[in-house]
């Protein structure tokens, strides 16, 4: 399913065709309808079945489906292109501004993620559960976002948003009552890493650049961890203690649509309360 593009930012949502990723979606079109949005899904056929409710569900923003398993690196390239075919004004920069036109805003969100309930604790199987969630939920992210890098340094004010858990803080893990669960947890304190130390690299590329007086070499990438909270989706078995997704949406769409850059690259952010809160490491 694709639809025309329009003149607003790029949205690109991995696992979007359920929970948290299709709410991220819902918000965020509600808040800006210019907004182009790629709902990423494993499987097309979950992602065109997403699509297709949204539409009856009223959704008015420009969308598209595009299958991406996270852990494919065939796959990932060709998202990759599809994005800088569809999208051409991301294709040149200089370009663009020459033209006196403004690249468009830019948002990776690296929400696919699993979490799988080990049944025993024999060492084979609490190897193969460990592995497995780290390949997909940090490993698969950074490389998601690396091979995107070229093509969000190309957009104006682009972002990538890391979605963590409660559990991906260490001090509040070890100062606060929350479940716990390693194999799961380590693969979030994983994703926290990954966020601070892509935005050191990122910071570290533009002194250099800025240093040698050499021309930025592209838009500067801000790097976020977002903690949406315990939520109500099939990914926790709808917990009964969990929220409604959208509103743990909110802390990724506050990010996305952040136009005053309140906040800075290579934070922790939550929404609770009615505000944005960070979350310390």
């Amino acid at each position: 399913m694709t639809t025309p593009a329009s003149s607003g930012r790029v949205v690109l949502c991995t696992g979007a065709n359920r929970g948290l990723g299709l709410a991220i979606l819902q918000v965020a079109a509600l808040r800006d309808p210019t907004t182009n949005f790629i709902l990423a899904s494993r499987d097309r056929n979950s992602g065109n079945e997403a699509a297709q409710q949204l539409a009856k569900d009223g959704f008015q923003s420009r969308l598209d489906v595009v299958e991406l398993d996270i852990t494919n690196d065939a796959q990932i390239v060709e998202a990759i292109k599809f994005v800088t075919v569809k999208y051409g004004k991301l294709d040149d920069l200089a370009r663009t501004l020459a033209d006196g036109l403004r690249p468009l805003p830019a948002a990776l969100i690296n929400n696919a993620g699993i979490l799988t309930i080990i049944p025993d604790f024999s060492l084979p199987t609490l190897r193969k559960t460990c592995n497995d969630m780290l390949d997909v939920n940090l490993t698969s992210a950074a490389v998601v976002s690396t091979a995107f890098q070229g093509l969000l340094r190309k957009a104006q004010r682009p972002i990538v948003v890391n979605i963590t858990s409660g559990l991906g803080s260490i001090e509040n893990t070890l100062t606060k009552k929350m479940a716990r669960y390693p194999p799961y947890g380590i693969t979030k304190v994983g994703i926290n890493g990954l966020t601070g130390h892509m935005q050191v690299m990122e910071n570290d590329r533009i002194a250099d650049e800025e240093a040698k007086g050499k021309p930025t070499e592209g838009s500067k990438i801000n790097y976020y961890s977002a903690a949406p909270g315990l939520l109500n989706t099939a990914f926790t078995h709808y917990s009964a203690q969990g929220k409604d997704p959208k509103l743990g949406a909110e802390v990724v769409v506050r990010l996305i649509f952040d136009e005053e850059g309140k906040y800075q690259g290579g934070s922790q952010w939550e929404f609770e309360d009615g505000e944005m809160k960070p979350v310390p490491w």
